[in-house]
């Protein structure tokens, strides 16, 4: 199948996908005599797999670690495991970080005419450019 009916099948962009062959991610795709990227399910199979990992939170450099230690065999599996781990970690640091801004955009809200508001004003009235606001 050619690289437009993978990106369909797959639900990726065409650049993604030859992104993706360029930096390693995705093996070297067979191509036909007039050089025309020649899939088959063997691909669909492996992107479907690269983007389980990226939803796992890994990163593409961490999917390239993951797939090399993958084709060293089962003597690699804990340094696999290390890698989903430290995504996961990732993850959980995003998390905690969104709940924190969320937690102030919560503040925010609730303290907005004694806060936000006044401080808007200020900040726009004194500004040379600014025409003065009405409160």
């Amino acid at each position: 199948m050619t690289i437009r009916e993978i990106a369909a099948k797959t639900n990726m962009s065409t650049d993604t996908l030859r992104y993706y062959e360029r930096i390693g991610l995705l093996p070297p795709v067979p191509r036909n005599a007039a050089g025309i990227r020649n899939y088959d399910e063997y691909f669909v199979n492996f992107i479907n797999f690269i983007k389980k990992l990226k939803a796992s939170g890994m990163s593409l450099e961490h999917i390239i670690d993951y797939i090399r230690l993958a084709e060293m065999g089962d003597a690699t599996i804990q340094e696999r495991k290390k890698l989903l781990a430290e995504a996961r970690e990732t993850l959980l640091d995003k998390i905690n970080s969104l709940q924190l801004v969320a937690e102030l955009a919560d503040y925010q809200l609730r303290n907005y005419e004694n806060l936000l508001q006044p401080e808007t004003y200020a900040l726009l009235n004194r500004h040379p450019a600014s025409k003065a606001l009405a409160i």
